[in-house]
């Protein structure tokens, strides 16, 4: 859900609170140098931690304008509208200002009588320290210097869920005349932010602050597709996409848009000068190292301070394995099942799941409608069932993915902006070109399963629901500190979110009243089951990759063995294999440790944050016994907003209802 900006306005006179509801080793590390902050410190009154944390919020989003508009900061306050404009501003003095201001809130923070502050405002006051710790943090690893990833991902995403979030205004266009100027604003801000960003890397490459050999690569390879879309793709968009009488914005945005594609091209062009020899292939010396592994002090960190987990790296390495090995037996039985069924010959997993892999789709128009039947069918799944109470005009968009994501993906889920009341979130589906064998990835058995996590009741439900009660949960719990999907991002909402997706692809499976056997067919379970284990075993590669608990190529290794059964040899660009489906799923595992690499703790949240809502649903029906209700559980639970469930766990018991003779509901 995998996942950034600031310019600078005056706090306005009128406090947020308002608006806003009062509930619920990388290398070497270089401070950024602090000096005296032409700003004054943060105080703590008046009006207490709400008038605090409304200030935090409303620096938090001038700061990462494009974390604003993914949220939708102008539904919190209109003047907010004017990010939509803007980028990051990441150039040395901004760093040193914004680095004062959250010492500031620090101190403040730290003034707060929290004895005084209800519950829901404890658990906001320990979300915001948190996040305070983490953009310091951040800071202090000199990130803004070797996250390219991020640097070259942020204008497109600022853009796209600029367009994401448009407003309609006919059958086929949409989007008002200020958001397309604002759009065009953004698109013009580009070319400086990529100048301040290669000035940072080449400040970083001097410094010690060196980004990973392969990320080095797959940035100089992947800009290409920015610089296209940028070029081309954007433009086309807008033309089709604009009203008639906003020709003058359009033209300006043209214009801007192929400004961007050349300033892409330099950047690309600088990194290439920076890290590549005169071949313009072979890494420099210096820059041909590993250097993905946050260590296991750092990790240790982030566990604790962004994710609320207490158990230590090398205890969830252990766990890790002993889940992929319960959840392959459970897969090997039924896998033995469904042979017998299908009068199958050979009754293996490798056997079963190729012979389940026959049933594909000719088309990528095909794939796609097989999304939308199984988007179709969960909805109505869940009305019978019970376990949501859906609205009648609930709606789930299924599309192509946009092609500067294509390469990172297969399917995703992008919302709607939270704050705001227009814009739809998207589930993506990659199209494969109509390739026959990336067509084999697409099963039709495989498609229940992500359909459930991505689509209903996983991501686009999770979204909508807490969207349309997003004035009941504190904004502060819906930031996304350091960034919404890259290696600078602090992940503390994928332990809810993506959590919750998963937890979500069991909960289709679970027996119940006129569903024996829950909403997937014994050969969907068993697709389901292998998503599972993907899950279970990035708990396995994540804590040993950047531990040193395993090397890159063990964890490749491990993951092509446990996941994708690969039998035959395994080499460092998966070559010497005969089996041209084993050779992809190598390269798959490859591709895969290298997501993990750069982004740290995030791919262990799946299965960390279902086992954390499977743990407080068990607890939550052992206190209440037959008063349990599933949907309240639900509603509960997703009414605490995208944090760590370890923030709020207690008060979730603390409400439980009496186990008879009570009626009422968690708050």
């Amino acid at each position: 859900m995998n996942q950034t900006s600031a310019s600078r306005l005056l706090l306005r006179a009128v406090p947020l609170a308002l608006f806003l509801s009062a509930s619920l080793s990388f290398a070497a590390v270089r401070p950024v140098p602090t000096k005296a902050s032409p700003k004054k410190a943060v105080p703590s009154a008046p009006g207490g931690f709400p008038a605090l944390r409304d200030r935090y919020v409303h620096t938090f989003l001038v700061r990462f304008p494009v974390v604003a508009t993914y949220l939708g900061a102008e539904g919190l306050d209109p003047a907010l509208g004017s990010l939509n404009g803007k980028l990051r501003d990441l150039s040395p003095a901004a760093l040193r200002i914004e680095r004062q201001e959250w010492l500031d809130f620090r101190s403040a923070l730290g003034r707060v009588d929290r004895s005084k502050l209800t519950p829901a405002e404890r658990i906001d006051a320990e979300v915001m320290q948190a996040q305070l710790a983490f953009l310091l943090h951040n800071l202090d690893r000199n990130t803004h210097e070797r996250a390219l990833d991020a640097f070259v991902e942020e204008p497109f995403r600022g853009v796209e869920w600029l367009l994401q979030g448009m407003t309609p205004t006919g059958a086929e266009t949409t989007g008002t005349r200020k958001e397309w100027e604002q759009t065009a604003d953004r698109i013009a801000a580009t070319p400086a932010y990529l100048r301040v960003a290669l000035a940072n890397i080449r400040r970083g490459s001097a410094a010690a602050a060196i980004p990973d050999r392969r990320m080095i690569r797959v940035t100089i390879d992947g800009a290409a597709s920015t610089i296209e879309y940028f070029d081309k793709s954007l433009p086309k968009k807008a033309g089709a996409w604009m009203l008639p009488a906003d020709a003058a914005t359009l033209t300006r945005l043209e214009e801007a848009s192929r400004t961007a594609a050349r300033a892409y091209t330099e950047f690309r062009q600088g990194l290439m000068e920076l890290f590549l020899e005169k071949d313009g292939k072979t890494l420099k010396p210096g820059f041909d190292r590993d250097r993905f592994a946050l260590g296991e002090v750092e990790y240790v960190w982030a566990l604790e301070n962004n994710l609320r987990e207490t158990r230590r790296p090398r205890e969830l390495h252990t766990y890790g394995k002993s889940r992929v090995a319960e959840t392959l037996t459970a897969m090997t039985v039924l896998a033995r099942a469904i042979a017998a069924s299908h009068s199958y010959p050979d009754s293996s997993l490798p056997s079963v799941f190729a012979k389940l892999s026959d049933d594909v789709p000719k088309s990528d128009d095909e794939m796609l409608s097989w999304y939308k039947d199984a988007c179709q069918r969960l909805v109505a799944y869940g009305r019978k069932t019970g376990m949501f109470e859906l609205p009648a005009d609930y709606k789930l968009d299924v599309v192509f993915t946009p092609p500067p994501l294509r390469d990172t993906t297969t399917a995703a889920y992008y919302p709607a902006p939270p704050f705001k009341k227009t814009g739809v979130g998207q589930f993506y589906v990659t199209p494969t070109g109509d390739d026959p064998v990336a067509l084999r990835e697409a099963a039709r058995a495989t498609i229940a399963d992500l359909a459930a996590h991505e689509g209903f009741p996983g991501h686009d439900w999770y979204y909508q629901f807490m969207r349309s009660r997003a004035k009941s949960i504190s904004p502060v719990r819906w930031l996304l500190p350091g960034g919404v999907e890259d290696s600078a991002s602090m992940w503390e909402d994928s332990m809810s979110g993506e959590g919750w997706a998963l937890y979500c692809e069991q909960l289709m499976g679970e027996p119940r009243a006129g569903f024996p056997n829950g909403f997937y067919t014994p050969e969907e379970r068993l697709f389901m089951l292998q998503n599972q284990l993907y899950r279970d075993a990035r708990v396995v590669v994540d804590t040993g990759i950047h531990c040193g608990y395993m090397t890159f190529d063990e964890a490749v290794a491990y993951f092509a063995r446990n996941v994708f059964f690969v039998k035959g040899p395994i080499s460092s660009e998966a070559k010497g294999n005969p089996d041209p489906n084993e050779r992809r799923s190598v390269e798959s595992s490859r591709k895969d440790m290298y997501r993990y690499s750069k982004w740290p703790t995030q791919a262990i949240t799946y299965h960390l944050g279902k086992a954390a809502i499977i743990a407080l649903r068990s607890e939550m029906q052992r206190l209440e016994g037959s008063n349990f209700d599933e949907r309240r559980f639900h509603e509960a639970f997703l009414m605490q907003g995208t944090i760590p469930p370890g923030y709020f766990a207690e008060t979730l018991r603390g409400a439980a209802l009496p186990r008879e003779n009570s009626n009422r509901a968690p708050q």
